[in-house]
């Protein structure tokens, strides 16, 4: 019971720190702030890449805990963080790799 629970806690807050850098990457009006300054806007390069370092670092550390685990279910379960973290990666990269250039 206990290993779920560590298993659902690690799925919410993933969800909890992606989710808020894909809010704040979200089309919006003009009126908000702006990351920079002047006549030009940081916050889509800052928070995409924000979220593409989350997600990337987040798939190789628990790719690597999951080959260092003995236990299969264990294992099993940091390898599913692992791909719910590089299914991220890929999204984010498609949905706002335009945000990079």
């Amino acid at each position: 019971m206990l290993k779920d629970r560590t298993f659902q806690i690690g799925l919410a807050l993933f969800a909890v720190v992606a989710g808020t850098l894909v809010y704040l990457l979200w089309p919006k009006n003009t009126g908000y702030p702006s990351i920079g300054g002047g006549g030009y806007d940081l916050s889509g390069f800052v928070y995409t890449l924000s979220l593409l370092a989350f997600s990337g670092l987040w798939t190789l550390v628990t790719v690597m805990v999951a080959l260092s685990r003995r236990d299969a279910l264990a294992a099993k379960r940091w390898n599913g963080w692992a791909a719910v973290g590089a299914a991220t990666f890929v999204i984010a990269a498609v949905a706002f790799g335009h945000n990079l250039r």
